[in-house]
């Protein structure tokens, strides 16, 4: 899975699969061994050929499978918006020295070649991203089931790294404090440009309804204050040059 690509600005990186952590101080020394980043593939088909890239794609993952692929893969595709043609292939997550294991699987098993032997002929581009995940501020069980995600992507201003972070713990801590009815994912973009992804996992669209509690109403409760809960919403607004959304579906029938 090689070729170069002009970064695609709003993907997430997702979310998948994953075990929700405890906040403990680390060393450096475990900081490097943490399994924190997330690896994102992103497919275009040629036009007219997604059936033929669906089905050399289910060989290709056979193939994976065959040869003991450590990565488990998710694919989405969004549900809405211009680019649904696009095929989002997402692992998570691996320590910094994981990746250098994986290539050399990678080469061991020649799973590039059998890409480019049996895939490659019907995509048109494709890009690959890293993000890092924030398993402390995450809420995602590890066998959690879900067929939709949900995510906003926070477009980043610089300089506002220590009190972004500062003010999403509270948001979250809040969340988890007061239980509020959904999961939910956070990871960073490490290439490209400057973004942040929330992801939201649902069963169903009934389940994306606005729950009768209102956020705002709920991190009132918590702080036990309208106002502070008002100044912190709108401080964390702050930090964005931009919100966008998009709800993506779970492939399971593409996915390892």
């Amino acid at each position: 899975m090689t070729k170069n690509l002009k970064a695609i600005s709003f993907y997430f990186s997702l979310f998948i699969f994953l075990m929700t952590c405890v906040s403990v101080p680390v060393s450096a020394e475990e900081k490097k061994l943490e399994k924190i980043i997330a690896t994102m593939w992103v497919f275009y088909p040629k036009e007219g050929k997604s059936a033929e890239f669906e089905k050399a794609f289910k060989k290709h993952i056979e193939y994976r499978k065959s040869m003991d692929d450590p990565r488990k893969w998710s694919v989405y595709q969004a549900d809405m918006g211009k680019k649904m043609n696009a095929y989002l292939v997402r692992s998570c997550c691996e320590s910094w020295s994981d990746l250098d294991d994986y290539r050399q699987w990678n080469i061991k098993s020649k799973a590039s070649e059998n890409w480019r032997d049996n895939v490659s002929e019907y995509v048109a581009h494709y890009e690959r991203d890293r993000s890092e995940a924030d398993f402390e501020n995450s809420h995602w069980p590890a066998d959690l089931k879900y067929k939709y995600v949900g995510v906003n992507t926070y477009r980043l201003k610089l300089g506002h790294s220590e009190a972004r972070a500062k003010d999403k713990k509270a948001l979250s801590d809040a969340a988890k404090s007061e239980k509020w009815p959904f999961n939910w994912f956070w990871d960073e973009s490490i290439n490209g440009k400057m973004e942040m992804n929330l992801a939201v996992p649902y069963m169903s669209y009934g389940d994306m309804a606005p729950p009768e509690v209102k956020f705002s109403q709920m991190l009132a409760k918590h702080l036990d204050d309208k106002e502070k809960a008002k100044e912190l919403l709108s401080r964390w607004s702050s930090h964005f040059k931009s919100v966008s959304y998009n709800i993506y579906v779970l492939r399971e029938d593409l996915s390892m």
